[in-house]
Protein backbone atom coordinates (compact mmCIF):
# COMPACT_ATOMS: atom_id res chain seq x y z
CA UNK A 1 0.00 0.00 0.00
CA UNK A 2 2.91 2.33 -0.71
CA UNK A 3 3.22 4.27 -3.95
CA UNK A 4 6.65 5.62 -4.84
CA UNK A 5 6.40 7.12 -8.33
CA UNK A 6 10.05 8.27 -8.32
CA UNK A 7 11.46 4.87 -7.32
CA UNK A 8 13.06 2.87 -10.12
CA UNK A 9 11.90 -0.68 -10.74
CA UNK A 10 13.81 -3.79 -11.78
CA UNK A 11 12.65 -5.38 -15.02
CA UNK A 12 11.51 -8.53 -13.18
CA UNK A 13 9.13 -6.49 -11.00
CA UNK A 14 7.60 -4.84 -14.08
CA UNK A 15 7.05 -8.25 -15.69
CA UNK A 16 5.53 -9.70 -12.52
CA UNK A 17 3.25 -6.67 -12.06
CA UNK A 18 1.90 -7.00 -15.59
CA UNK A 19 1.53 -10.80 -15.41
CA UNK A 20 -0.33 -10.54 -12.10
CA UNK A 21 -2.43 -7.59 -13.30
CA UNK A 22 -3.55 -9.60 -16.32
CA UNK A 23 -4.27 -12.61 -14.11
CA UNK A 24 -1.92 -14.86 -16.08
CA UNK A 25 -1.60 -18.36 -14.72
CA UNK A 26 1.79 -20.06 -14.72
CA UNK A 27 2.26 -22.71 -17.36
CA UNK A 28 2.40 -26.35 -16.29
CA UNK A 29 6.12 -26.38 -17.10
CA UNK A 30 7.52 -23.04 -15.80
CA UNK A 31 11.11 -24.27 -15.55
CA UNK A 32 11.06 -25.43 -19.17
CA UNK A 33 9.71 -22.03 -20.29
CA UNK A 34 12.39 -20.22 -18.27
CA UNK A 35 15.13 -22.24 -19.99
CA UNK A 36 14.53 -19.81 -22.84
CA UNK A 37 16.74 -17.37 -20.92
CA UNK A 38 20.50 -17.80 -20.59
CA UNK A 39 20.30 -15.94 -17.27
CA UNK A 40 17.24 -17.76 -15.86
CA UNK A 41 19.21 -18.49 -12.67
CA UNK A 42 19.05 -14.76 -11.88
CA UNK A 43 15.23 -14.73 -11.72
CA UNK A 44 14.22 -14.56 -8.04
CA UNK A 45 12.24 -17.56 -6.76
CA UNK A 46 9.15 -15.41 -6.03
CA UNK A 47 9.09 -14.24 -9.66
CA UNK A 48 9.66 -17.51 -11.52
CA UNK A 49 6.01 -18.47 -12.08
CA UNK A 50 4.81 -14.99 -13.16
CA UNK A 51 7.84 -14.55 -15.46
CA UNK A 52 7.15 -17.97 -17.00
CA UNK A 53 3.49 -16.99 -17.46
CA UNK A 54 4.46 -13.67 -19.08
CA UNK A 55 6.96 -15.42 -21.34
CA UNK A 56 4.45 -18.07 -22.42
CA UNK A 57 1.90 -15.31 -23.12
CA UNK A 58 4.33 -13.43 -25.37
CA UNK A 59 4.64 -10.35 -23.15
CA UNK A 60 8.42 -10.30 -22.81
CA UNK A 61 10.48 -8.30 -25.28
CA UNK A 62 14.28 -8.41 -24.95
CA UNK A 63 16.66 -6.27 -26.94
CA UNK A 64 19.31 -6.81 -28.23
CA UNK A 65 19.29 -10.54 -27.31
CA UNK A 66 15.90 -12.20 -26.77
CA UNK A 67 17.57 -15.01 -24.79
CA UNK A 68 18.91 -12.67 -22.09
CA UNK A 69 16.31 -11.36 -19.66
CA UNK A 70 18.48 -9.22 -17.35
CA UNK A 71 15.78 -9.59 -14.68
CA UNK A 72 17.47 -7.49 -12.02
CA UNK A 73 18.51 -4.61 -14.27
CA UNK A 74 16.48 -1.44 -13.88
CA UNK A 75 13.65 -1.31 -16.38
CA UNK A 76 13.94 1.35 -19.04
CA UNK A 77 11.10 3.30 -20.56
CA UNK A 78 11.51 1.08 -23.62
CA UNK A 79 11.23 -2.09 -21.50
CA UNK A 80 8.03 -0.90 -19.84
CA UNK A 81 6.53 0.41 -23.08
CA UNK A 82 7.17 -2.90 -24.83
CA UNK A 83 5.67 -4.87 -21.92
CA UNK A 84 2.56 -2.71 -21.86
CA UNK A 85 2.15 -2.94 -25.63
CA UNK A 86 2.44 -6.72 -25.51
CA UNK A 87 -0.11 -6.73 -22.69
CA UNK A 88 -2.48 -4.79 -24.94
CA UNK A 89 -1.88 -7.33 -27.69
CA UNK A 90 -2.68 -10.12 -25.22
CA UNK A 91 -6.07 -8.59 -24.35
CA UNK A 92 -6.90 -7.80 -27.99
CA UNK A 93 -6.48 -4.03 -27.78
CA UNK A 94 -3.45 -3.74 -30.09
CA UNK A 95 -2.15 -5.48 -33.18
CA UNK A 96 0.78 -7.89 -32.82
CA UNK A 97 4.15 -6.70 -34.04
CA UNK A 98 6.35 -9.19 -35.84
CA UNK A 99 9.71 -8.80 -34.09
CA UNK A 100 12.60 -11.10 -33.38
CA UNK A 101 12.84 -9.49 -29.94
CA UNK A 102 9.47 -10.78 -28.73
CA UNK A 103 10.45 -13.86 -26.71
CA UNK A 104 8.94 -17.07 -28.02
CA UNK A 105 9.63 -20.06 -25.76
Amino acid sequence: NVFRPQQQIPKVQAIVALANGLGLQPPSNPDKILQTYKDANQIPAWARNPVAAATAAGLVVNHPDPTVLNPNKLATRADVSALIYQGLVKVGKAQPVNSKYVVKP
